[in-house]
């Protein structure tokens, strides 16, 4: 190498330099610099001890965490799966920028980050973000609105896209929130599992009238009315025993009153003297309803399993899936097996 061209690429070189400083000071308040790798929520970790409510929004995760006791449950009252606040509060408290991105709103649905308060279907469409808002006493610290999980980004939990609500600056955050993604996922939402060869006797009775159905040598037959002019489709008769097979819970609040005797009702008897009922307590809704649950017990063999499914459901009414709220409606004619159409 001449002497002449050392000198020229030395030149070039401290140039380079010089344009790179150039460039750095000029973006001095751009976040891909100057904020990188800060924490996301300033002041959190020391304020949080005084928040006292969590309010989270999403299509299907609705729910507020109430502070009590150093501790946070359900505004509901009941009891939340253990860990899960103390690993949404520590998600929250370690999310740091890691980019600075668009701040088109044309562009927030790609990035899922559209308030979720405006999603105006029963089906949830796509681009609406998670909303979650820190409360201390009633007054608001932070909300924030989580979308779009990046798993490019490095760590175990990845990356995700965020913005604060009433601002269109968006954000990729290193590390996510760690929570359920639907409400019943909070709770231990299984609420009742009892084997079918179990079940010796099921009652429904409505507006519509009552139906009873047998259990014997897992065959399932009519008893009530005793005959009928059609025929029975037996998968009906099977759907109205399964339903505490595995009974889940979508959605739970308190009790607030105190409901008649007269609710559309599916009554169980159990092998060992166990007896279940599942009542409607919106019999005139369609779609989900809302029911309460009760157990007692004739033999003392199920006494225990009577009272830990007492301790579960008394004084809370519980959101069921659409069959049993369905089965709950049912009319003898719901039982008639359909013509099958080639």
């Amino acid at each position: 190498m001449t002497k002449k061209r050392f000198l020229n690429i030395s030149i070039t070189t401290a140039a380079l330099v010089v344009l790179a400083i150039i460039s750095i000071n000029l973006n001095t308040s751009n976040y891909g610099f100057e904020n990188r790798d800060k924490l996301f929520l300033d002041n959190f970790t020391k304020n949080v001890n005084d928040i006292t409510t969590i309010s989270i929004n999403s299509f299907e995760n609705n729910i507020n965490l109430v502070k009590q006791n150093n501790s946070y449950i359900s505004e509901s009252g009941y009891p939340l799966k253990k860990g899960l606040w103390e690993n949404l509060i520590t998600s929250l408290s370690l999310l740091r920028i890691e980019e600075l991105k668009t701040n088109d709103p044309s562009r927030h649905s790609q990035l899922n980050l559209l308030l979720p308060e405006q999603n105006k279907s029963k089906d949830e469409d796509e681009g609406y973000g998670t909303k979650i808002t820190l409360k201390k006493d009633g007054t608001i610290f932070s909300s924030i609105l989580f979308g779009m999980v990046d798993r490019s980004v490095g760590g175990i939990s990845g990356g995700q896209f965020a913005r604060f609500p009433n601002e269109d600056q968006t954000y990729l955050l290193k590390g996510a929130i760690r929570m359920p993604t639907t409400k019943s996922d909070w709770f231990e939402s299984l609420l009742l599992s009892i084997k079918k060869d179990d079940v010796q006797k099921i009652n429904l009775s409505n507006k519509n009238g009552i139906i009873e159905i047998q259990s014997k040598d897992d065959k399932l037959s009519l008893t009530m009315p005793k005959s009928v002019k059609f025929k029975i489709d037996d998968t009906q008769l099977s759907d109205a025993r399964d339903v505490i097979n595995s009974f889940y819970f979508y959605d739970v609040k308190k009790s607030t009153q105190n409901y008649s005797k007269n609710l559309p009702t599916l009554s169980y008897e159990v092998k060992d003297g166990l007896i279940l009922t599942i009542s409607s307590v919106n019999p005139e809704d369609g779609g989900e309803s809302w029911v309460i649950i009760n157990a007692k017990s004739n033999d003392k063999k199920s006494e225990k399993m009577a009272q830990e499914i007492t301790k579960k459901t008394k004084g809370y009414e519980f959101l069921a899936n659409i069959i049993t709220s369905d089965i709950l409606r049912w009319n003898l004619k719901d039982l008639a097996a359909k013509d099958k159409k080639s």
